[in-house]
């Protein structure tokens, strides 16, 4: 595990207690009536009834949760040992059958020997990658042949923006293509709450469309499926409009921009 990754794990140990006790991911209305998956998750997933499913970087669990009400064989993981514990707990609490391991999920064919009918991951994975290409090959690694693999992400144009100072527009920051170094990014509070006390550095790293696919690609997946959003589930700039429950738009004033992308990825049964 390198530096980079090392501060962000520590980061997301931070994020964590603030993202349990959030309005954002509201635990306390999930354990009084689970709400669904999103609604892009929940159409690439389809149905998995008896389908064992693994997510990866699946943060505190919530949506791994959501996979096993659906009548899955689940299990999460995540690198973050306070997120796992969190994860662990809340499972537990429920009564609902899920298996969580802690591991950077590149190491993670060191402690999970076993192959899924389903792997996924979802919204805001990927930046915390250094490397695409293994993290294709571990994909691949624990698709049983004829599996498939579901993505839905923010999409690579969307992180190259940040707000102007006065908050009402957007101006080109970050870049579009992967850089030898991350990004640096002084952060204060969260996506989940702004206000939070916690200070800290991500170290993001930039991902395009194409590293993405071919990740995949030449992992030895056959692309399905690439779809296009003009939504995600998190409010990235202030300006932006919720039209639907974790439907957040850009208001219709502004050139439309790609917000969200999702793909679908098959391993050959032979």
């Amino acid at each position: 595990m390198n530096r980079y990754v090392r501060a962000n794990r520590e980061l997301w140990d931070a994020w964590t207690e603030i993202n349990v006790h959030s309005a954002f991911y509201d635990v306390a209305g999930f354990k009084a009536a689970p709400s669904p998956l999103d609604t892009i998750v929940r159409a690439g997933l389809g149905d998995v009834t008896g389908a064992s499913v693994l997510h990866l970087q699946c943060h505190f669990g919530l949506d791994t949760l959501r996979v096993a009400l659906g009548g899955a064989d689940v299990t999460g993981v995540d690198y973050s040992p306070r997120a796992i514990a969190y994860a662990r707990g809340l499972a537990e609490e429920l009564g609902v059958v899920a298996r969580f391991i802690e591991s950077d999920i590149y190491a993670l064919p060191d402690v999970l020997d076993a192959q899924f009918d389903r792997v996924f991951a979802s919204w805001g994975v990927l930046s915390w990658l250094p490397e695409l290409a293994p993290w294709g090959r571990i994909v691949a690694r624990y698709l049983r042949p004829g599996g498939t693999f579901f993505l839905a992400e923010g999409h690579p144009t969307l992180f190259v923006f940040e707000t102007t100072a006065d908050k009402t527009d957007l101006e080109l920051r970050y870049p579009y293509f992967a850089t030898p170094e991350p990004i640096v990014i002084p952060v204060t509070g969260n996506y989940a709450d702004r206000t939070a006390q916690v200070s800290g550095t991500e170290y993001a790293f930039a991902h395009s469309l194409e590293e993405i696919v071919m990740a995949l690609v030449d992992a030895g997946l056959q692309l399905v499926e690439l779809r296009e959003h003009d939504h995600i589930p998190w409010q990235q700039f202030p300006f932006m409009i919720e039209r639907a429950p974790a439907e957040w738009v850009l208001p219709t004033d502004r050139p439309s921009l790609p917000l969200a992308f999702s793909l679908r990825a098959a391993k050959p049964r032979t």
